[in-house]
Formats: C-alpha cells, structure tokens, sequence
C-alpha cells in the first residue's frame, strides 16, 4: 500500500508540473515588414510576405511566383497546382526562385533554418 500511495504521489507531482509548466513554442518564426534584403520573402498577385528568424510554420500562402531566400536556408512544402499531390524543396541562403509558368497553387509549411 505504501508503495502505491508513493507512485501514485510522484503521477500526481508530474501531473502538476505538467500543467504549471508552460509549453514552449517550437517556432520562432516572425513575419515582419518587408524592409531588409535578409528577409524571407514570398510574392504573389496580392504584394509580398516576409518573415525572419528560424523554426517551422504551418501557413496557407496561395499562387506564389517569387521566394527571395534571403539570410535563410527554407524548406518548403506545398502543393504545386489545385488536386496535385503536396510535395517539398529546399532552397539555400540568398536564392531567388521565379514561376515559369502556374504560380505555385498553395505552401502548407515553411523551415527556416
């Protein structure tokens, strides 16, 4: 008994830190104003977005024609055009690519590195 109540007093303090606790956020990345040449920039037919620092974002940004790498290394998934199957790539410090032809349909997730 006296053994149950001591693994049941160390579930409970766990428990308890657990919720005291705050969870850290796994992503550092900011979008900013688009005013540095650093900066991770996306465009489209409605201006630019940028953002800095690294980690990994969840985002929905549709019809891109540029990415401006910057001071950045990004991988990228996303889907190339409306029912194509997602897909990734990796793009290193200060690249710039450009669509040839359809814009991409919608990036799902970004990495900054």
């Amino acid at each position: 008994m006296k053994r149950f109540i001591t693994r049941l007093a160390v579930v409970v303090a766990a428990g308890a830190l657990a919720v005291v606790l705050p969870a850290s956020s796994a992503s550092a990345i900011n979008r900013v104003s688009c005013t540095e040449s650093g900066y991770l920039t996306f465009h489209n037919a409605g201006g630019s977005l940028c953002f800095a620092n690294a980690g990994v974002e969840s985002v929905a940004i549709y019809g891109v024609d540029q990415i401006w790498t910057g001071n950045n290394k990004l991988t990228l998934e996303y889907v190339p055009r409306l029912g194509a199957p997602a897909t990734s790539a990796t793009l290193e410090k200060w690249s710039y690519w450009k669509a040839t032809g359809e814009t991409i349909h919608k990036i799902t997730k970004i990495r900054v590195w």
